[in-house]
């Protein structure tokens, strides 16, 4: 399927039985960085992202390269953790827009610089609501005080166009996260993975990447409802 972001995955022909226990464990350095100072450079970024976008329709290029090195790392990290592929996630931050190869999956973008629709881009505001979403967790959990009901309203709306994305991501990776796991004892057993259920399990990678390279604005064609 053509998209501005192609995430492809091969299937490997065998794989160590020790590697569904084994990953898990290795790949929790990388699960740390990427939700900790990743995530954080890039809630930053695709603020100052979506400014940019919103008044000049133009999309900076250096923030383009990182927010693509940002999803390509969440990629990688995720497409590991899953057993789906065997290389180790480099620690390499260098903003990027071509894969620079060496990790087991292949992650490409063409972003879009200029010429952006900035009514789209206007209901793409979604980081502060992660945050804000964040701040009410922690309300609930030591009794912060709640955060007003227009605070909530007028984050759904400023992130409204990702709503339809992000609950089918969510669908998929319901499924996804039964497949891993039954993928997981075959590999276990057999040390290969059955094909439709890798399919599915590379399929939330996939979706998951396009959902963010379309939140942090490196293209305004909405992420096709495939897993493909």
């Amino acid at each position: 399927m053509s998209y501005p972001a192609t995430i492809t995955i091969d299937r490997p022909e065998r794989m160590a039985n020790w590697r569904p226990i084994g990953q898990v464990i290795l790949v929790i350095p990388q699960y740390v960085v990427l939700h900790t100072v990743m995530n954080i450079a890039a809630s930053l970024t695709a603020i100052y992202a979506w400014f940019s976008v919103l008044f000049t329709g133009k999309l900076p290029p250096g923030v383009a390269a990182f927010h693509a090195t940002y999803v390509r790392y969440r990629a990688r990290v995720f497409s590991y953790m899953s057993c789906l592929t065997e290389t180790y996630p480099p620690f390499d931050f260098s903003p990027s827009v071509e894969d620079p190869g060496g990790a087991g999956i292949s992650v490409e973008f063409s972003p879009r610089l200029e010429g952006r629709n900035r009514l789209s881009v206007l209901f793409r505001f979604i980081v502060p609501f992660a945050w804000l979403t964040l701040i009410g967790m922690l309300g609930l959990m030591f009794g912060f005080a709640s955060l007003p009901a227009w605070v909530w309203i007028v984050e759904l709306v400023l992130g409204a166009v990702l709503i339809p994305g992000a609950v089918f991501s969510s669908l998929v990776w319901a499924v996804s996260s039964i497949t891993s796991i039954i993928g997981l004892i075959a590999v276990t057993l057999t040390g290969r993975w059955p094909e439709a259920l890798f399919r599915w399990s590379a399929g939330w990678v996939r979706v998951d990447a396009r959902l963010w390279a379309y939140s942090m604005l490196l293209t305004d064609d909405y992420p096709p409802f495939s897993i493909d």
